[in-house]
């Protein structure tokens, strides 16, 4: 998405010239990023400019740092090209990125999350493309639900190749300064060697054949080629070309190549494996054919170029653009009306930041050689007008990377800070359902932040991810509760049981019982029906279930209903109870294990059945009603489980839809504690709210067992009457 860093523009009026530097190709840049922008707004697929991108960065960037490598005394100080890059690069995205938080906090501050924010850092130091694949995005098109900063990835990859690239051109530098290599030696050393990275990096791109994974996509190894690839072109001999005759129509092709690349391939997981080829190759015709032919002219238009110069811009602006204003807006997708309005301000901040950011504070002069002194003639420039506005503008834009890399730690304060016990006399919480006073109050915790307030089984590292193999359990100090009592409950499944942990826990301190926790994520623990998890999940279900079995608790506990579907997923419908569960209930049985079948919360849906997260509908301006599921869309009229689960098999179920429902609403808000972290997992602050009502259908169960327990005049007064 770069311009070549340290080259000259061309004016509006100039022709295409005869000196080494392609116009053409800023016209080429200005097309390619004229496909993405219209790929995202209007299409939802990936276009192929972006690879095109790459391949320019390369073909400009590398071919700069190699070619000055190879000229009479080099600097070998990796400084210069380091600082010249920089200030290239990182004041427009400080700019942008400025600009994106600021709309996040006023304007749509419920996409505000810990992912988000660690993308901020990492997008200012340049691993975006990792985090993304880290937190599982694969790419997306436009959204209510993707990241504004998703597009940086490529960026990411941009700069860890300058990284790469300024490395290679020291290198080169010293063999040929200082080793005194020939220039002509090195120069095909460099061709064989760049022709071999692409190779590898190909290679590795096409492993999975002509789909690949996300964690492919963003992959800096897996798009190397296509950055070494324009390298290479820049260091092939000038001889190396498209016969005169053939330029027009070669280039034309590769422009068509280019341009049909988002019509033909239908997923993004397709790059950059084979099918990037086709834009690419595309490139290569319109590189290899030269600057003199009827479609170089065209590429080389005022109008092309000025895009090619503001393409930068141009990249970062309209995402993050598109993405807020569809949020602010309420829609799903963006509508054809937005995604005009977003080009055309697009366009227009783009140019403004490249005439009053980029331009004005990148690096005009050339890059020093050995013998210069770029210090004093920095301090020198500071006695001048230009020179001090350079340099205050310099300070500001240090201050803004500042600012955003302490948008990560400033987030963490506040999820903390709003995490908080909250007192059960303001915030009753699940207790209202059972006749509980509620004062008024705002409610709690805090709707921006309860996202990310996540039970203390991930604090622990007792919470096993789905992206971790299935040999992986809790390591000992998974025990909540008292770890001292001799009485222990295994609480087990994925990721609807684990905020039970939270009233758990509280129950164990104070009645004596520790609390053995055996969760993971996506996965209910199923040994049988393997359809409805992954192939991890059905592994790790059964080395957990050995473990449980192995340490014979005194009474196991996890969900017994979901809504149909696969684990993770659920739709609208009454809940059920799976084949699978009853399986597990019946092994439990066999070994002698008494069992607790909770009834599962509610997934919160819209009138319409589509997943709804409550918090968000709240955040914008909804009322109660609204932001409201329908018991009747996710509760049966009965609770399912108790046809498979009776005390004479001492196994028991607790019904729990009355503590999260009326009998019309399940509303998002009760006894003045938000319900839900999303849509369908129940906030830290109200699953601690159901502790005296979770005890009061516990201690029948432990008095059946003949389980001890302590007893307290000041808990038991907390007891309720369900009826």
């Amino acid at each position: 998405m770069t311009a070549p860093v340290g080259t000259p523009q061309q004016s509006a009026a100039q022709p295409v010239p005869s000196s080494p530097y392609r116009y053409d190709l800023d016209g080429l840049r200005g097309f390619s990023i004229m496909l993405v922008v219209v790929f995202h707004v209007f299409v939802g697929k990936v276009s192929g400019g972006v690879d095109v991108f790459l391949l320019l960065s390369g073909y400009f960037f590398m071919g700069t740092q190699l070619r000055y490598a190879m000229r009479p005394n080099p600097s070998l100080n990796p400084w210069w090209p380091f600082w010249r890059t920089a200030r290239r690069l990182l004041p427009a995205l400080a700019v942008v990125l400025a600009a994106i938080y600021a709309g996040i906090q006023y304007f749509t501050p419920q996409i505000m999350s810990h992912e988000i924010a660690r993308q901020f850092k990492a997008s200012v130091l340049y691993y975006q493309n990792y985090e993304l694949s880290i937190q599982d995005a694969a790419y997306a098109a436009a959204g209510s639900q993707t990241s504004p900063l998703q597009h940086l990835w490529s960026m990411s990859v941009q700069g860890q190749f300058y990284l790469f690239a300024i490395t290679a051109g020291i290198l080169v530098a010293f063999l040929v300064s200082r080793v005194h290599v020939g220039v002509q030696r090195v120069r095909r050393w460099i061709v064989v060697i760049l022709a071999l990275i692409t190779i590898a990096s190909f290679a590795y791109a096409s492993r999975f054949g002509f789909v690949g994974t996300a964690a492919n996509y963003y992959s800096f190894p897996s798009r190397l080629w296509e950055l070494s690839f324009g390298a290479l072109l820049a260091m092939l001999p000038a001889k190396v070309a498209v016969p005169a005759r053939f330029q027009a129509p070669a280039a034309g092709l590769g422009v068509t190549m280019i341009a049909a690349t988002g019509f033909i391939i239908p997923t993004s997981l397709a790059f950059p494996g084979p099918a990037a080829l086709i834009p690419l190759l595309g490139a290569a015709l319109v590189v290899l054919s030269g600057p003199q032919h009827v479609v170089a002219k065209l590429l080389s238009s005022s109008t092309m170029t000025w895009l090619g110069k503001v393409a930068y811009s141009l990249y970062l602006w309209h995402w993050p653009l598109l993405i807020l204003l569809t949020v602010y807006l309420g829609k799903d997708k963006p509508s054809v009306l937005l995604g005009f309005a977003v080009i055309a301000v697009s366009l227009a901040l783009a140019h403004l930041t490249y005439t009053f950011v980029e331009d004005p504070l990148r690096q005009h002069a050339k890059r020093p050689k050995a013998t210069d002194t770029p210090v004093r003639n920095a301090l020198d420039s500071l006695s001048t007008f230009t020179g001090r506005a350079h340099a205050v503008g310099g300070a500001a834009i240090a201050v803004l990377l500042v600012g955003m890399l302490a948008i990560l730690p400033i987030f963490n304060r506040q999820v903390a800070q709003a995490s908080g016990e909250l007192d059960p006399a303001t915030y009753p919480g699940a207790m209202a359902q059972f006749g509980a006073d509620v004062p008024r109050a705002l409610a709690a915790p805090d709707p921006h932040f309860i996202a990310d307030m996540w039970p203390p089984t991930v604090d622990r590292g007792c919470m096993i991810f789905m992206d971790q193999p299935g040999d992986l359990l809790p390591h000992e100090g998974c025990v909540f509760g008292d770890p001292e009592a001799d009485v222990t409950v295994v609480l087990f499944g994925g990721s609807h049981a684990e905020p039970w942990v939270i009233p758990l826990d509280q129950i164990g301190r104070e009645r004596g019982f520790k609390v053995v926790t055996y969760v993971r994520q996506e996965c209910p623990l199923v040994l049988d029906d393997l359809d409805t998890v992954s192939e991890v999940c059905a592994e790790w279900s059964r080395n957990a279930f050995a473990e449980i079995i192995a340490l014979q608790p005194d009474l196991a506990i996890s969900n017994a209903t979901r809504p149909a579907g696969r684990a993770g997923a659920g739709g609208v419908g009454p809940d059920i109870v799976p084949g699978a569960y009853s399986t597990v209930w019946d092994k439990l049985r066999l070994n002698g294990i008494p069992f607790v079948g909770l009834r599962d919360n509610p997934w919160v849906f819209s009138r319409e059945g589509d997943h709804m997260d409550p918090n968000e509908c709240l955040l914008a301006h909804n009322t109660m009603k609204d932001c409201s599921t329908l018991r009747s869309t996710v509760y049966a009229p009965k609770n399912p489980a108790e046809q498979y689960l009776f005390p004479a098999n001492k196994q028991w179920t607790i019904d729990t839809a009355n503590w999260f429902c009326d009998d019309t609403y399940c509303p998002p808000i009760i006894g003045n504690i938000y319900v839900y972290r999303d849509q369908n997992h129940i906030s830290n602050a109200y699953a601690a709210s159901t502790a005296p009502v979770m005890w009061n259908s516990l201690q029948p169960i432990f008095d059946a067992l003949e389980l001890p327990y302590r007893n307290d005049e000041t808990l038991d007064d907390l007891r309720i009457m369900e009826d």
